[in-house]
C-alpha cells in the first residue's frame, strides 16, 4: 500500500525520548571543526568512522554516488576523518518492520513520514537540535516541517515530498477545462462513454476526500509516543459536505471504484499516484496530461478534493552509535548532506523526484516540469500524511459500502458521518 502538506515544492542531535530514556547530543554545528587547535599549523588527526546507510533498492545507485560526494565534501572542508559507508536496501515504507534490532541497524535511513511514530517508539529516531534543526527549518516549507515533526520536535531531514496522487488523463479526450471539476469530468465521461477511476473505498483516497471542506482530526501524544487523545469533526458541517461530495461521485454511473492507470482500456482519466507517472506516460504518450485534484461543489460551496501527501525523510538512528559521539555526529552530517540542495537536484535530474528543498524547487527545470507544477498547486491544500488514526484507513470503506448498498443516503448521511467520526476518535 502506498500511503504516504507536500514539502513546498515541495518544498520544504541527539536521541531525546520521553519517559526517562537516556539522551545524547551530537555537536550542534553540522560541520564542526574536527580538530580545534589554537596552533596555526596543526597536524590534523583523523579517525576511521564506519556508517551504514539504508534506502530503497531502486535508489541504491544514486545513493552510492552521493556517498562519494559526501566523502569529497568532508575533505574539502578540512575534515581529516575517513568514512567507510556501507549501503543496504530497505524501502522507506518497510524499514520500520524490516529492521528488528536497531542497535545493529543502519545509522542513517530513508523512511516514510507516516512511519514516524513507530520509529520514535523504537528509539530509532534522533531528534534534531541546533544547526541541524535550523537547517531543516530554513530550507523547507511549513509542509516539509510538518512531515518532519513529531510531538513538537523535529526528527527527520526531508528529501522528497511527492508521495501523493492527482489526475492523470488523456488529452485527446479531456480538455484542461474538463478536468477542473468533478462535474466536468463526469459530464465528459458520459459524453464519451469513458470511465473515471478513483478508489474512494481505500483509506488513502477516501480519507483524503473527507478533508475537502476542512474537517480534520488532531492527535496528541504522551512522552513515550503513545496516542493520548484524538479529536475530530467529521460529524460537523464540513464533514457532511465531504461525505455528500463522495456520494455524488459514487452514485455516478461513469465512476469506478478501482485503481487503474489512466489510459488503460476505457479509463481515460484517473486519480493516480505519482508512482504511476511513467506507466501513464507509456500508455498515453503525447496525450498524457496531469492536473491537481478537481473541485467539487456541495450546497453552493466549491473546494478542490482533499488528498494525502506523504514525504520521504532521512532519519538518524542513535542506537547504532551507542556512546560513540563521533559516529553519531557523522551520521547527522551524512543525513543532512543527503537532504541538501545538491543531492536533491541530482535526484530530480536522475529520477524526476520532486524536491523538498526550496532552492531546488525554484529552479526553472523543476518549475517547468508538468508533474511538479501539479504537485506545487496541490500543495496549497494537501494534507500531510504523518501519524494517521488507525480507523482513518477503514472508515472510508464503511461509508462507501453504505453508499453502494443504499443504506447510506442523502437523507441519513449526517448519521453516517456521526458513525464515521466516532470510529476516528476511538482509534488507538
Amino acid at each position: 500500500m502506498k500511503k504516504f502538506k507536500f514539502l513546498a515544492i515541495l518544498a520544504a542531535g541527539a536521541m531525546v525520548l520521553g519517559g526517562g530514556l537516556a539522551s545524547c547530543t551530537p555537536s550542534d554545528n553540522p560541520n564542526p571543526n574536527p580538530n580545534p587547535n589554537p596552533n596555526p599549523n596543526p597536524e590534523p588527526e583523523g579517525k576511521t568512522i564506519d556508517l551504514v546507510l539504508s534506502g530503497p533498492g531502486d535508489e541504491a545507485e544514486l545513493d552510492m554516488e552521493l556517498i562519494e560526494d559526501f566523502k569529497e565534501y568532508r575533505k574539502s572542508i578540512g575534515d581529516p576523518n575517513t568514512y567507510n559507508i556501507e549501503r543496504v536496501n530497505h524501502g522507506a515504507d518497510k524499514v520500520d518492520s524490516e529492521v528488528t534490532d536497531w542497535t545493529t541497524g543502519p545509522d542513517v535511513y530513508a523512511y516514510a513520514s507516516d512511519k514516524t511514530q513507530g520509529l520514535f517508539q523504537k528509539g530509532a529516531l534522533g531528534v534534531l537540535r541546533g544547526d541541524y534543526e535550523t537547517f531543516v527549518l530554513e530550507n523547507n516549507s511549513q509542509t516539509g516541517i510538518d512531515a518532519a515533526t513529531f510531538n513538537e520536535d523535529l526528527y527527520g531531514f526531508p528529501y522528497t515530498g511527492d508521495n501523493t496522487y492527482y489526475l492523470m488523463y488523456d488529452k485527446s479526450v479531456f480538455t484542461e477545462e474538463d478536468v477542473q471539476s468533478v462535474e466536468g469530468i463526469l459530464a465528459k465521461c458520459a459524453e464519451t462513454g469513458t470511465t473515471f477511476a478513483y478508489k474512494l473505498q481505500e483509506g488513502f483516497y477516501g480519507q483524503g476526500a473527507m478533508f475537502t471542506f476542512g474537517a480534520d482530526y488532531n492527535l496528541t501524544f504522551t512522552e513515550d509516543g503513545q496516542i493520548s487523545t484524538i479529536e475530530a469533526d467529521f460529524n460537523g458541517e464540513a464533514g457532511v459536505k465531504a461525505a455528500k461530495a463522495i456520494y455524488s461521485i459514487a452514485t455516478d454511473s461513469n465512476w469506478i471504484d478501482e485503481y487503474i492507470v489512466a489510459g488503460t482500456d476505457n479509463t481515460k482519466i484517473a486519480v493516480n499516484g505519482t508512482w504511476s507517472i511513467s506507466d501513464a506516460k507509456a500508455l498515453l504518450g503525447d496525450n498524457y496530461g496531469c492536473a491537481p485534484m478537481p473541485t467539487v461543489t456541495v450546497d453552493g460551496d466549491t473546494k478542490p478534493l482533499g488528498n494525502f501527501i506523504g514525504a520521504k525523510l532521512f532519519g538518524v538512528n542513535p542506537q547504532r552509535s551507542g556512546t560513540d559521539q563521533d559516529r553519531l555526529t557523522a551520521a547527522y552530517n551524512l543525513a543532512m548532506y543527503l537532504s541538501d540542495a545538491d543531492a536533491q537536484e541530482k535526484r530530480f535530474d536522475s529520477r524526476e523526484t520532486a524536491p523538498s528543498n526550496l532552492t531546488v524547487a525554484a529552479l526553472d527545470k523543476v518549475t517547468s516540469n508538468g508533474n511538479v507544477q501539479t504537485l506545487v498547486k496541490q500543495n496549497e491544500w494537501g494534507h500531510a500524511q504523518t501519524v494517521v488514526p488507525g480507523e482513518a484507513w477503514n472508515a472510508p470503506g464503511v461509508l462507501l459500502g453504505g453508499i453502494k448498498d443504499g443504506t447510506v443516503t442523502l437523507d441519513n448521511i449526517e448519521e453516517a458521518c456521526e458513525v464515521y467520526n466516532n470510529s476516528i476518535i476511538n482509534s488507538k
